[in-house]
């Protein structure tokens, strides 16, 4: 299995890197997937650290966990085919809102505004070393903190607006010094993208080598980051200095990095044949509906039920995986039918982002970063929720800033009227 799946990233890398097609969703996906199934591709995933083993230590990945790897990888490739034979030829969507470079400051304002109120809800807690005491602190006013400071940056991208730009990027900042990487991470892939993304088909091996590089060494820094956090924190440059000179730190850093965390989870989920009901999936589609917990939704995490029953040592969060989540609720079966939906919902964004309008691109780009690439870590709940809070925000950023766009004109339009002289 291990070697079907190092075969299918080589072709996969020729066809995406090669081939004269739109950078979109599935090639998004598709370097998702290699990064977050490393650990098929090398034949070994990492033990959790717990209380009792300190150190991480090697475990080789059943073939039934490769196999459900080489399902997505397999399926985004082959639908980034059938899409490129369907799509190509076609006329961009001629889409347009009315929009402004107001929802930028916007954007700024929701995320200052929930930056303040993660502060009154948690205190000093927010700064505290110990990220634990931080997740167990923070609420609400951290998700608006988070997804205003993301769409603030990706609007001040698209509608330069360099000081925007630069305040939402240093509140990501603040957020991943406190132990947070998800929202810098996303935002970093949607301006990649849309910094990168042509309105005609290329190859992506023709990008100017400099635009290459600044990309992968974003995304060394991003995954480095998650070694660097502890010195950082307190204040040990010199031997923060002394890890980022050695080459080898940089390696053992992503031979460590957070797939190997992610797919532990799905391993021991098929080593140990667990299986669950479908509630939890149920109940996070539930989670779709605006203030769902508020209206009754209940909170069945997936994450609780298998880390109590395979992590029962590991006294910190695990990261999740959907995959592992569907194939021990619906077996392959129920996992092979939301693999369609998942390149269904593909092929809608890489149809989406191909639109010229700077709004609804905006959109596009940070919606489907959550959807094509951070899906590998997430289960099902965390997932939608992402989905909705960048939705809502985007929503509110937009039709506040219209809003006052027109009152404003029809402020200017009276005082200039012959009446109003």
């Amino acid at each position: 299995m291990q070697l079907f799946l190092v075969v299918t990233f080589f072709l996969g890398c020729i066809y995406f890197v090669g081939t004269k097609r739109r950078l979109d969703t599935f090639t998004i996906a598709f370097f998702s997937c290699g990064l977050y199934f490393l650990p098929g591709l090398v034949g070994y995933t990492l033990t959790p650290v717990t209380p009792e083993h300190p150190f991480k230590t090697p475990v080789e990945l059943v073939p039934e966990a490769i196999a459900i790897m080489l399902l997505v990888m397999g399926s985004v490739l082959v639908s980034a085919i059938i899409w490129d034979r369907f799509d190509l030829r076609r006329s961009e969507p001629s889409w347009r809102m009315q929009g402004t470079p107001l929802m930028a400051h916007a954007a700024l304002a929701i995320g200052v505004i929930g930056f303040v109120w993660a502060i009154l809800e948690t205190g000093p807690t927010l700064f505290s070393p110990d990220k634990r005491d931080v997740i167990t602190a923070v609420s609400r006013g951290h998700l608006v903190w988070e997804m205003g400071a993301s769409i603030g940056a990706v609007f001040a991208y698209q509608y330069r607006r360099r000081w925007i730009f630069i305040g939402c990027i240093f509140l990501l900042i603040v957020d991943a010094w406190i132990g947070f990487r998800y929202a810098f991470a996303m935002t970093f892939i949607a301006l990649a993208w849309l910094a990168l993304v042509r309105n005609h088909a290329f190859r992506l091996s023709a990008t100017p080598k400099k635009y290459l590089f600044s990309v992968l060494l974003g995304g060394l820094a991003i995954i480095s980051y998650q070694n660097l956090k502890e010195p950082i924190r307190l204040n040990d440059w010199s031997e923060v200095g002394r890890r980022l000179s050695n080459p080898l730190w940089y390696a053992g850093g992503i031979m460590t990095s957070e797939p190997f965390t992610t797919q532990t989870v799905l391993n021991e989920i098929v080593r140990n044949d667990f299986r669950t009901s479908t509630d939890h999936l149920w109940i996070a589609s539930m989670h779709f509906i605006v203030f769902s917990p508020l209206l009754g939704a209940e909170e069945v995490r997936f994450n609780e039920l298998h880390q109590a029953a395979l992590f029962p040592t590991v006294d910190h969060g695990l990261a999740d995986n959907i995959w592992g989540q569907f194939w021990s609720a619906t077996g392959w079966a129920g996992l092979t039918v939301f693999v369609v939906i998942f390149n269904v919902f593909l092929a809608i964004g890489a149809r989406a982002i191909r639109c010229r309008d700077p709004t609804l691109r905006s959109l596009v780009a940070l919606l489907f970063a959550y959807w094509a690439f951070y899906i590998h870590r997430n289960e099902l709940q965390v997932e939608v929720g992402y989905l909705k809070q960048i939705l809502l925000v985007w929503m509110a950023c937009v039709i506040s800033a219209v809003l006052i766009d027109n009152f404003a004109r029809m402020t200017r339009t009276r005082s200039q009227s012959p009446a109003a002289r």
